[in-house]
């Protein structure tokens, strides 16, 4: 599971031709011309966010930027292609902005931002104050619920970031040994889960539904698989039935889980799959479990809006993977 990353590093290029400049940028440097929402979520940790401001101007501010642009490569290779190109003459000063590092949390928010704001002497501020603020030897952390292996939205990113008065490099290195502890200590009763998942299939795919739980668990990031097998499951008295298992450790409730175990149970059509049975400390957990308080419930209504929810939560790519799986299962 991937934690923590680190983001865009953002550069300030200030100048008195910016057209010149932007045109440069586009045509030989391979950016992209954003919004600075735009640039937050296709930006990764190998690419720069360029923010092109009039010559005079020192602070790192959002607003004053005429162009924002977005290169695939490291500020240091922007710099080096600047440079060779030639083009560096167009340019009156380079100013570094902080570096940024996504970590992804679960629990409770406002504890997880206390404990690194103690540990760091950060400050939570918006995103925009963050970025005036900081300076090219500081940090800005955004916390967000979401996997973080692939794009986040900024719609994604939580409330309030944080500035953190230290180098990307050592706040990157310092978390990455305490994120676990951070988000264990943030969770109710400071506790993971281990569950155990079967899969039933009469038609014996066992294999093409395995693949597709565990792609699935995996782009969500939603645990560790500890252990897998085959085992016999007592679902009668004096009668078994065989099942591949798997064990999962997570954070997150079976009450989460069973919810994207339901989404794959069904298609969107509403179409039963396969049998996916969640147990947790040998208790089976039942749909019916997910919400007590709901009257005349029907499984396929409630199967098809947990399927939308977690085709939701994938991308578009992989949706189109899990679906062409899912057409291979049909065949």
């Amino acid at each position: 599971m991937l934690f923590i990353r680190m983001g865009s590093r953002l550069m300030f290029l200030r100048t008195d031709r910016e057209e010149k400049l932007r045109d440069h940028l586009i045509n030989f440097q391979g950016a992209k011309l954003v919004t600075f929402e735009q640039g937050m979520e296709e930006g990764s940790d190998e690419s720069t966010m360029i923010f092109i401001t009039k010559e005079h101007l020192q602070k790192t501010r959002i607003e004053d930027a005429k162009y924002i642009l977005l290169i695939n490569d490291p500020a240091s290779i922007c710099l080096t292609n600047l440079i060779n190109s030639q083009v560096s003459t167009l340019i009156n000063r380079v100013d570094m902005g902080p570096s940024t590092i996504v970590m992804r949390i679960a629990g409770d928010e406002g504890l997880i931002k206390e404990e690194i704001k103690e540990l760091y002497s950060g400050k939570v501020l918006s995103m925009a104050k963050a970025i005036d603020e900081g300076e090219d030897k500081d940090t800005i952390l955004f916390l967000t619920y979401r996997q973080i292996s692939t794009a986040i939205r900024t719609r994604d990113l939580l409330e309030g970031t944080l500035l953190i008065k230290q180098p990307g490099w050592e706040v990157f290195k310092s978390l990455r040994s305490r994120g676990v502890l951070l988000i264990t200590r943030s969770l109710e009763n400071r506790k993971w889960y281990e569950l155990r998942i079967n899969i039933y299939d009469s038609k014996e795919k066992y294999e093409a539904h395995y693949d597709r739980l565990n792609y699935v668990l995996s782009k969500l990031e939603v645990g560790m698989v500890l252990e897998e097998g085959w085992t016999k499951d007592h679902a009668l008295v004096l009668f078994s039935v065989l099942a591949y298992q798997i064990k999962l450790f997570t954070f997150y409730k079976p009450e989460e889980i069973k919810r994207i175990l339901i989404g794959l149970e069904y298609d969107e059509e509403g179409k039963r799959l396969v049998d996916f049975d969640l147990y947790y400390r040998n208790k089976k957990i039942s749909w019916v479990d997910i919400d007590r308080t709901k009257n005349r419930r029907n499984k396929v209504d409630e199967a098809v809006k947990y399927r939308k929810t977690l085709l939701e939560q994938l991308s578009k790519g992989e949706q189109e993977e899990l679906r062409a799986m899912e057409a291979k299962i049909n065949e």
